[in-house]
């Protein structure tokens, strides 16, 4: 489910949140995709695809508790916004899922399709099962341009060091600062306007069918106090608000139905067993039951982490530290997943296949590197860098008896292959083996 709360938009985002503050991002090395991610990789998080995406998080230089949130599409541009550091983490998982950007309280956008905020989970894709939002419309910033000349004589940019941590800063004449922020687009020859996605526009949505407080409770069949209790402890998983009118939270009609059958599914108990492993394949279900019976003794038998499951101890930042602490379990037991020292042999031979082959018949280059040998070598690197060196020196040494090939000649061409990020996903030639 969407949680996070931007603070405010990045001057340099193709897809402004409405109604939020711009801030001067010009500090951020956005131009330079290399030095954004190594600075990402040592002070923050960043994640790539082969097909051109990425996204990464940095924490302010200047305020480590605000963090930027960039995502990069090659289609669909590029996001930035500012969010307090603590919630950078679900930022992340959220655009890995395939969200491209968020809008009205969780309804998401995946560059084609609006979907309803995820509340409905499925257990065969450990993930929310995506619901597309009937008749729904982009608008873009070429349909709320009103073409005034004198607009952005109004508008405010912001500083990082003018914004709060506890609440988004909100801009009262939002429209204009969206005229100063067309305007910077115009003049550095940017996206154009119809394809910088503001929002959108569904039935449901509309503002005469939102609902309150009281009917989103006798939606789920509780009283509005027990409803404001779970919004105010954080319980439930109650769905944010699709707006805010005044002080008033309104929530579209079938968000609040999918959230009150979610609850009453969950009131009812699990319809599987929690070892339930229909669907897996016999290596993954072996992986769901290891990692089950770890889960069990680290949140019941260790009565540090058991008190937590006590009303006075659920609350967020205490459920993200348990949630941390079972990611770096997995991220400690990667080889009960993946045997990398098996993938390290396979990919010594197979590299050395590429680099020691010769053209083939009526050919006039020699073989290239086949994309996936250099995916997997920069996975190896990623998360076994030992590994993945001892792979390039065994190459290395292995041309060295073939060929003759000069070691050091071999060791830069193959960390050639883990630094060229231009090249993700491209053949790389090996005649230089």
């Amino acid at each position: 489910m969407h949680t996070a709360r931007p603070l405010a938009n990045g001057l340099s985002t193709h897809h402004p949140l409405p109604g939020l503050a711009f801030v001067d991002d010009t500090h951020l090395p956005l131009g330079d995709e290399g030095r954004l991610k190594d600075i990402a990789l040592r002070t923050g998080d960043a994640h790539s695809r082969p097909d051109g995406q990425w996204w990464a998080c940095l924490p302010d230089p200047a305020r480590p508790e605000l963090a930027w949130c960039i995502r990069h599409h090659p289609v669909h541009g590029r996001s930035v916004a500012l969010y307090p550091t603590t919630q950078a983490p679900a930022v992340l998982r959220e655009w890995r899922s395939g969200a491209l950007l968020h809008r009205a309280g969780g309804y998401w956008w995946d560059g084609t399709t609006w979907y309803r905020p995820g509340q409905t989970w499925d257990p065969e894709r450990a993930a929310y099962r995506p619901t597309p939002v009937p008749d729904a419309t982009t608008l873009t910033a070429a349909d709320c341009d009103d073409n005034r000349p004198d607009a952005a004589r109004g508008a405010c940019l912001h500083r990082v060091g003018e914004l709060g941590i506890e609440e988004p800063t909100p801009a009262p004449r939002w429209s204009d600062d969206l005229t100063l922020w067309a305007v910077r687009r115009a003049e550095a020859g940017d996206r154009p306007l119809s394809a910088c996605v503001i929002t959108l526009h569904a039935p449901e949505l509309d503002a005469s069918r939102l609902l309150g407080v009281p009917a989103v409770a006798a939606t789920a069949g509780i009283s509005p106090s027990t409803l404001r209790a779970y919004i105010s402890r954080g319980d439930c998983d109650v769905p944010p608000p699709q707006a805010v009118v005044g002080r008033r939270s309104l929530w579209a009609r079938p968000v609040a139905e999918e959230w009150a059958e979610q609850r009453n599914a969950a009131a009812q108990g699990p319809v599987n067993s929690p070892l339930d492993t229909a669907g897996l394949s016999p290596g993954a279900a072996d992986a769901q039951h290891a990692f089950a019976r770890v889960f069990f003794d680290q949140l019941w038998q260790r009565p540090e982490i058991r008190k937590r499951w006590s009303t006075r101890h659920r609350t967020e930042d205490e459920v993200r530290q348990v949630a941390d602490e079972l990611g770096r379990t997995v991220a400690a037991r990667l080889d009960d997943i993946f045997p990398a020292n098996a993938l390290a042999g396979t990919l010594t031979r197979a590299l050395l296949d590429a680099l020691t082959g010769r053209p083939g018949p009526g050919e006039e280059r020699a073989p290239v590197i086949d994309p996936s040998l250099t995916a997997m070598l920069r996975w190896l690197d990623r998360h076994h860098p030992h590994l993945a060196r001892q792979v390039i020196r065994d190459v290395a040494a292995s041309l060295r008896h073939r060929r003759g090939a000069a070691p050091a000649h071999t060791g830069q061409l193959l960390h050639g292959l883990l630094d060229d990020r231009d090249g993700e996903g491209a053949a790389a030639p090996a005649s230089a083996a």
